[in-house]
Order: structure tokens, then sequence, then C-alpha cells
């Protein structure tokens, strides 16, 4: 999202390169055999290349970066982005463990999604810049106690058997699979109420929206439309309040929206 920004991509131009990443190239759901990954990511690798349209980090025409994770320089904290192919650096940064093979760089790195270490990275945002921050962060919802016994999941055989038989299938227990675990892990230490924020930096936790999911982008212009419904919202009430850090990351505190069917350049 950020690195199409950076393009300066207007909103129904993100709207395209999502549905082209994420539904029309399969992006997230080619399975292959386990032995890099779960995902298969030659087409997700074409699709990025394809939307990020051949640019290099320094020639956008916003600042960017990407944050990653480094696994062979454990206690190093985010690995920062900052050159080289965008679409690269977009794909480090989204680069689930397990779920899509890790970006090997140039110099002998190997980089997973910065979310290993730190989800939400105000940090390095703050070293790189000054001036106000805007810090957009997808909160979990609430848990809720597991009522299903540990000792009714089922061995491979037994399971196959069951995947196998819809009328089984419907009464396997309802374990979060692998995918939805990993992704609880990211965001376990994530809380925005434990963020050290300054009067300039403003923090948005949009609610979940219907129809989405962690890797399921079937139904992102339905999402993308209701967050941005959401979040004319939360200016209106920002604004009310005279917000400082909204009044500076606009500008000005009556900034005109536009509805998503224009296409407003980001300037």
């Amino acid at each position: 999202m950020l690195a199409g920004f950076a393009l300066f991509l207007t909103p129904v131009e993100l709207d395209q390169a999502f549905k082209d990443i994420f539904v029309s190239s399969r992006g997230f759901k080619r399975w292959t055999f386990p032995r890099y990954s779960l995902l298969d990511h030659v087409e997700f690798d074409k699709a990025l290349q394809r939307q990020c349209r051949g640019a290099q980090i320094e020639d956008v025409w916003r600042p960017y970066f990407a944050v990653a994770t480094d696994v062979d320089r454990a206690g190093h904290g985010l690995y920062i982005i900052r050159r080289g192919p965008l679409w690269k650096a977009v794909r480090a940064s989204c680069s689930i463990p397990a779920v899509l093979p890790p970006v090997l760089t140039d110099d002998g790195r190997m980089l997973v999604d910065g979310a290993v270490v730190d989800n939400i990275p105000l940090a390095p945002m703050r070293a790189l810049k000054s001036g106000p921050n805007l810090v957009v962060h997808f909160a979990q919802p609430p848990a809720q106690p597991h009522t299903v016994k540990y000792e009714s999941i089922p061995g491979r055989w037994q399971l196959l058997c069951r995947m196998l038989n819809p009328f089984a299938r419907e009464r396997l227990p309802d374990v979060p699979g692998p995918i939805s675990v990993l992704r609880r892990c990211f965001g376990i230490h994530q809380n925005p109420d434990l963020l050290t924020t300054d009067p300039l930096d403003l923090v948005l936790a949009p609610p979940p929206f219907p129809g989405s999911s962690a890797i399921d982008f079937d139904r992102h212009t339905e999402v993308f439309e209701a967050a941005y419904r959401w979040c004319n919202g939360e200016i209106d009430r920002l604004t009310a309040e005279r917000n400082p850090a909204l009044e500076a990351i606009l500008g000005c505190p009556n900034r005109k929206r536009y509805p998503t069917s224009e296409q407003p350049r980001i300037g």
C-alpha cells in the first residue's frame, strides 16, 4: 500500500493493483510442495514486479522505506530497506515465515516479514524523519476462550480420511490453522496502547471489516470502501476535537476528501 503511495498511484489504481496481485494472479492461493514454503511465490513475485513498475526505491516520488527481519542476525532489530528494487523491498517486508520463501539478498542476508520483530515500526520512522507520523494498526479481535480439547486434533492419516469425507470434514475440531497462528504470533506484543507517542503521532486502529481476513483478498474492494467510510468518520471526529496530529498531517483541518470513484493525486 505504501509503495503505491510512493509511486503516486490513485486509489482506483491501488485497488486494481491489489486485484492483480491477489485475485487475478492468485498470489496467496497457489499451494506447493512444502520444500521451501507453503505457497508458490512465482506468480506473486511477477505481479509485484508489474505493479511496482520497475521502480527503484531511490527514484520513487515520495521517500519510502520497508522493514524486514534479518533472521541470521538475532538481536539486531529491524532491517531497514532504503535502496534497490521497490518490488523486492515490498516482497521482503511481507515474507511470512514458512508461508512464502525468504528473500535472499546479494550481500547474503535472509529476510522475512518485519512483523517478526516489530509490527508497528514507529521507531525507525522517527529516526528517518521529523514531524507527524500516522500509524495504522490492524488490531486483532478480542480472543475468545477455546473450548476444543487438544486430544481431539487428529493425526495425519485420520485427518486425511476425514478431509476426504465431506460429512466427517464438518466435524473436525475448530482449531486455528498454521497461518492464523502465525498471524496471531506477529501481533501478540503489538498493542497500540503500549506505543510511546507524542502529540504529533496519530494512531488509527480500524475495526475488522466484514469479509476481511489475513491472506484472503477476494473481497478487497468491499474492504477498501468500508475502510474509506470508516476513515472519513474518524477524520470528522478528530477534526471536531482539533486533534493536533491530524492538523499537522493534513496541513489544515478542512482538507477536501474525495469519493473512492474519483482519482485524486497524492500531494
